[in-house]
């Protein structure tokens, strides 16, 4: 039987200056596993995506989670070159409270430091508030991933704490994470914040 239609889950076009944000789907593999394979880069409770194979399971995942509405996951296409350069997933979709997660989020290295992790936050932060009306948007983050703490906090995001042994990864090790949020009366300044970084780096 067929799902309703659900704007939280619905393939849905983002476009910046610089990138689109697009439905993530098999015609994003190519690209993908050209720029965002990290078979050491960071360990992830999937084990990472080492090749073309892994990262096409990972989409075909992905995919299964939009199809059940548990997720909307999006490819950033570098819109210069056209490659896909990464992904992201609005991921903890929680309608009755108007809240959502931004995670599962992978940028290739040569992408990374660039426009495109604060271009891409802009927009589904954009889509998120002022679309889908949440009252707030969090993001969990491995305790020992500090780059992508430093770019949490970056863009404006409140740190609430963490969770401990949250899971076990492939490797072994207990995870803990970091929980930020923002949330709607934040989302004003954060705007005018993002797209002062956004055209420091379109100039």
């Amino acid at each position: 039987m067929e799902k309703t239609k659900d704007i939280w889950t619905a393939e849905t076009v983002l476009e910046g200056p610089r990138l689109r944000l697009e439905p993530l789907g098999m015609q994003h593999l190519e690209s993908l596993s050209r720029n965002v394979l990290f078979p050491q880069y960071f360990i992830d409770d999937f084990g990472g995506c080492g090749n073309a194979a892994d990262m096409e399971n990972e989409i075909r995942a992905r995919l299964q989670g939009r199809r059940d509405q548990n997720e909307n996951g999006f490819a950033m296409i570098d819109k210069a070159s056209g490659e896909t350069v990464g992904y992201s997933h609005y991921l903890y979709l929680y309608r009755n409270r108007f809240t959502l997660d931004i995670g599962r989020t992978r940028i290739g290295p040569k992408f990374q430091k660039s426009f495109v992790n604060t271009e891409c936050k802009f927009l589904m932060l954009e889509y998120a508030f002022e679309t889908l009306k949440c009252q707030r948007v969090g993001f969990k983050v491995d305790s020992l991933n500090f780059n992508s703490q430093k770019a949490i906090l970056r863009i404006g995001a409140k740190f609430e704490g963490e969770v401990r042994n949250y899971m076990l990864l492939p490797d072994g090790r207990r995870r803990d994470y970091h929980s930020y949020s923002i949330i709607d009366s934040e989302w004003t300044n954060i705007k005018k914040t993002l797209l002062g970084y956004m055209g420091k780096y379109n100039v």
